[in-house]
């Protein structure tokens, strides 16, 4: 995962308890966003993490992350994996620059996943987004703000 190997570089004594990929990935996110504002984890076929910075202000000793969980529904016919991850984040990044809120820049990340996932080739010729995009974002799931003790 590289998540870890992020994480091993900018904390390398560290040990990190790998009992569930949930309770890895959120650990390994208090190390990595201490650097980097805004992490998405891709899972697959198991979805998408972000792990945000609270924007609201905290205590100095502690600091909380934004986790939330997005579903991916389950393709069938699947043509082609190569290129889906480049697919999603152009349609996260896209959304990102449209200024659109974080679900719905998954949503079009998912959506044009889908397109490289259904294409003979490595990236599709061109994506075709539904017009009802709110249904993509449906099977989001928001974690409690986790509580970071800063070391």
């Amino acid at each position: 995962m590289e998540l870890r190997t992020m994480a091993k570089f900018l904390e390398p004594n560290i040990t990190i308890d790998e009992a569930s990929d949930i309770n890895e990935i959120i650990n390994l996110s208090k190390i990595v966003t201490q650097f980097i504002k805004v992490l998405i984890v891709t899972m697959g076929k198991k979805g998408v993490i972000t792990v945000t910075q609270a924007s609201e202000p905290y205590n100095a000793m502690e600091e909380k992350l934004n986790v939330c969980y997005y579903a991916v529904e389950e393709l069938n016919n699947v043509e082609n994996v190569s290129g889906a991850g480049d697919c999603f984040a152009s349609g996260y990044i896209h959304g990102v620059l449209s200024c659109f809120q974080e679900s719905l820049c998954v949503s079009i990340g998912f959506e044009a996943a889908k397109s490289a996932l259904m294409s003979k080739s490595t990236v599709p010729h061109s994506f075709q987004i539904s017009g009802n995009i709110s249904e993509c974002f449906s099977n989001q799931t928001r974690f409690a703000s986790q509580s970071i003790k800063k070391e």
